[in-house]
């Protein structure tokens, strides 16, 4: 697990200010600049030996630093305003503590090091009881506005399976949560994240007023607003989430989702402003805190698939979009809160499957091959689809877990 916090330098002097920000100006400089000579280099080690023995002389920095801005031109997709600069503990990069104050001393220049203060504010603190709890530093960066990055790792612990299963079905309006029984049986339903959604929609309108106006600087204003606000709170939504499986001594299962490909202009105002990926970035870090194994699970026909009887029908009401409609059951059921429970059901299902290495599955048009039963409140043998096989060409099979 890998995690980067921003830490603000403390007062320094303009010596050293003035030199932090010479380096940082001519490190954006040789970026840009390695960018245009990376034409017609097919592999890293082409670019490298074409550009490592000029670039060295030209520039004077240490070895790793420029090793750092190759790989990083390497990786990007165009010029930049600003750089990250990073710095290898300990060959480039130290350090130490006084009474009043902690430094990270950064090599830019060979036989040239600076010590740069750290203030001590929140940030520090947590970066702090990070390194107490078993965080590892062994990177540092120094970014264009003059800040430290610290980047810290620590290893992942295989942990042992909790009891229960809660199941995360996202989508654009709202988070749906599902708590399942190793059995199958519900234990808890909640719905999160309402209010991200009725609040996007006002500050979409406000922005179409905007656009029509041209106040640019209006806009800017309003996208950081709006993207501190649903950072804000997803990360209260994921803590109340988290604290919900250890309280009913869960495992987490989230979708697998692919990035959505642009189509029609309602279609991306609705689906592609959805904070997945954010939402995914924040539940694994805070699972891997809290010592909660999170699952990734197949999305094929989780909002298909009936949590009732098992059948594979066409998904949302057609009068309805909100309700699922089962046309072989007739149970009729929130589409959210069906596909949070299909998610639950897929992740005990594996569990199952490692555990009795049975095989499960479910036909691709009528429902269930074999012949139990799935309940909307208890599972019995759970015998009921868990993945969808692939065969070598990559095309789906069918619901199979073998």
């Amino acid at each position: 697990m890998m995690r980067s916090i921003l830490l603000q330098i403390d007062d320094i002097t303009v010596k050293k200010a003035r030199i932090l920000r010479e380096f940082s100006i001519k490190a954006t400089s040789e970026f840009n600049r390695l960018w245009d000579e990376r034409d017609f280099c097919t592999t890293f080690m082409d670019f490298h030996r074409k550009t490592f023995a000029k670039s060295k002389e030209r520039t004077g920095f240490n070895v790793q630093v420029y090793a750092c801005l190759e790989r990083a031109v390497w990786r990007s997709k165009g010029k930049t305003k600003g750089v990250t600069v990073k710095f290898n503990v300990p060959r480039n990069c130290k350090t130490f503590s006084t009474k009043s104050f902690d430094f990270v001393e950064l090599g830019i220049y060979p036989r040239n090091r600076i010590a740069v203060p750290i203030k001590k504010n929140r940030n520090w603190q947590r970066y702090s009881d990070l390194l107490k709890s078993g965080w590892i530093c062994k990177t540092y960066g120094l970014t264009s506005n003059l800040e430290i990055v610290a980047y810290l790792s620590k290893e992942e612990v295989e942990l042992a399976p909790k009891k229960n299963v809660m199941g995360i079905d996202f989508n654009a309006k709202r988070i749906a949560v599902s708590v399942l029984s190793d059995k199958g049986k519900v234990l808890y339903q909640d719905y999160f994240g309402m209010n991200i959604w009725i609040k996007r929609k006002k500050i979409m309108r406000r922005r179409s007023l905007m656009q029509r106006s041209n106040n640019l600087s209006a806009l800017r204003r309003l996208k950081t607003r709006e993207r501190n606000f649903v950072n804000t709170n997803l990360g209260q939504i994921i803590k109340e989430i988290t604290d919900l499986a250890l309280q009913f001594d869960a495992d987490i299962a989230i979708e697998d989702l692919k990035r959505f490909k642009p189509k029609v202009k309602r279609f991306n105002k609705i689906v592609m402003r959805m904070p997945f990926f954010k939402f995914k970035e924040i539940l694994a870090s805070r699972c891997f805190d809290k010592n909660i194994t999170l699952n990734i699970v197949d999305a094929w026909h989780t909002s298909k698939f009936c949590s009732h009887c098992g059948a594979v029908g066409k998904g949302h009401s057609s009068a309805n979009y909100a309700l699922f409609r089962c046309k072989k059951c007739g149970v009729v059921v929130n589409s959210d809160r069906n596909a949070s429970k299909n998610i639950a059901l897929k992740c005990l299902l594996e569990r199952k499957h490692i555990t009795n290495h049975k095989i499960f599955q479910i036909s691709n048009r009528s429902g269930l091959v074999n012949a139990h039963k799935v309940m909307s409140d208890e599972v019995g043998l759970l015998d009921v689809a868990v993945q969808h096989a692939y065969q070598p060409d990559g095309k789906p099979t069918g619901f199979s877990r073998g």
